[in-house]
């Protein structure tokens, strides 16, 4: 009979940890903090954790890589060594010598070259590396806001429970799983975690929106913004372009695949796609220190764009856009 009781004791109590244990692993996520690869805050993390790819531009011109040094160079018949990056000075001081140069940089090969991920490849000639930049994004990094860590990332499956618990250490580590990650994914950030911002400081941030805000705010000191307004209006008005992002709660890019916009000096839109033309209205101003670039169209499916967005930052081949108030991004990029 004790036989028999110590029997049933074990059972129950082998039962009962079972049970906490399978309740363990389901921990619902709170889904209002849910991320995938599309999410606003992924990419700007993507910037955010990327290689310093821009840190260099003034000699490839392009931010899908930069050159490893020491490197040697011919730019307008002259022969340079660079060894560190405060020879890039004097590239650029070779280009704004004379208006008369057509300022192209020849490298000597081989020469090394580091992706955004930190993949480095050997470059043997001009024609691979001009593959190399047809193959890669072009997207500037966010150098002046730095994330402390480690962090940890929940991953979470269909029915919003933990799959995965991952920790990253690096800024390689969560480029790479950014740009890695099946878009059907869904992960979490386990906040808090710190970041270093602009001025150096450390902020303890707590949630998805705070992370966001935190980054948006050092975009204008440390992202691709060309110049003035005056540039801004120059480079809207000059050649055409495409929707190549739009999120509102959910990613909503390919509504718009294969219009062409022309935005004209005269303030009218003109819109194309296949034999189908649009029109629209767009006009740029200030609004309590605010840059604006108000959008409509009269078209239903394009009125969907229209708003007075934000500005946050533009390059000759990039306009990005935030509607202040809500979760609703959109970027055009060059054609």
């Amino acid at each position: 009979m004790r036989t028999f009781l110590l029997f049933l004791n074990v059972v129950i109590l082998t039962g009962f940890f079972s049970s906490c244990q399978e309740e363990e692993n389901k921990v619902i996520q709170d889904t209002t903090q849910n991320l995938n690869s599309s999410s606003p805050v992924s990419k700007f993390l993507s910037r955010v954790s990327q290689n310093n790819t821009s840190i260099d531009n003034i000699v490839d011109g392009t931010s899908v890589f930069r050159v490893k040094l020491p490197v040697t160079i011919n730019l307008n018949d002259t022969d340079l060594t660079l060894n560190d990056v405060s020879d890039y000075q004097e590239v650029e001081d070779l280009k704004n010598a004379s208006n008369s140069d057509d300022d192209i940089v020849n490298y000597q090969y081989p020469i090394t070259v580091s992706l955004r991920n930190f993949q480095e490849i050997v470059v043997n000639s001009s024609s691979q590396l001009t593959q190399i930049i047809l193959q890669n994004d072009d997207i500037n990094d966010i150098s002046c806001v730095s994330i402390v860590y480690p962090i940890v990332i929940n991953l979470y499956d269909s029915s919003n429970q933990i799959a995965d618990t991952i920790t990253l250490n690096s800024d390689a580590q969560l480029i790479n799983f950014l740009v890695n990650l099946n878009p059907a994914v869904f992960y979490a950030i386990n906040y808090p975690i710190s970041i270093i911002n602009p001025a150096s400081q450390t902020v303890v941030v707590n949630s998805n929106q705070a992370l966001a805000d935190e980054i948006e705010g050092a975009i204008s000191q440390c992202g691709s913004n060309s110049g003035s307004n005056d540039d801004f209006v120059t480079i809207i008005t000059s050649g055409t372009w495409r929707v190549s992002y739009y999120f509102d709660d959910e990613e909503e890019t390919a509504d718009f695949n294969g219009y062409v916009f022309t935005f004209n000096t005269n303030n009218a839109i003109q819109i194309v796609k296949n034999s189908n033309s649009y029109t629209g209205t767009w006009s740029f101003y200030e609004d309590d220190g605010i840059d604006v670039f108000d959008i409509q169209f009269s078209d239903p499916i394009l009125n969907e764009l229209g708003d007075d967005w934000e500005l946050l930052e533009f390059s000759s081949t990039l306009i990005q856009l935030k509607d202040d108030g809500n979760d609703e991004y959109l970027n055009f990029s060059k054609l």
